[in-house]
């Protein structure tokens, strides 16, 4: 039994992302590791936990997961580090050997994706984990 890395965030349907991944999980009896960047003070860290326990035993109850949560605590931290890079550095400088990493696949105009780097491009250039996408 091994652990999913769930990138759960991010705009369009986050809940689709996750109910795929406790599917996945359910069907392989991996558990999940479910990642969660709080980007601003008014987001709830227990907010997200409730919304993650009620998609999980929507799906299958039977599931075992975890809820991470990345903040900005350091003024460094909101100026300097990037969001790609905090959840690049989640999966790999974790203790755990992930399955695969499941995230969502947000497309994007061609000019704004050259504009501002896409969170799967990061995950995929890792080269280290495989990752299964899930279109939003």
């Amino acid at each position: 039994m091994g652990t999913i890395f769930v990138a759960y965030g991010g705009p369009g349907n986050k809940n689709a992302v996750l109910e795929f991944a406790v599917e996945q999980a359910a069907a392989s009896e991996h558990d999940l590791l479910v990642y969660h960047v709080l980007e601003d003070e008014q987001e709830s860290s227990q907010e997200i936990r409730e919304e993650v326990e009620r998609v999980v035993e929507s799906v299958d109850p039977s599931v075992t997961y975890e809820v991470q949560f990345n903040t900005r605590s350091e003024v460094s931290d909101r100026t300097n580090i990037s969001k790609q890079k905090r959840l690049t550095s989640a999966i790999q400088e974790s203790d755990r050997d992930y399955e695969y990493v499941v995230m969502g696949c947000v497309e994007r105009p061609t000019i704004e994706g050259i504009v501002h780097a896409s969170m799967t491009e990061a995950v995929l250039e890792m080269h280290s984990t495989p990752v299964m996408l899930v279109p939003v």
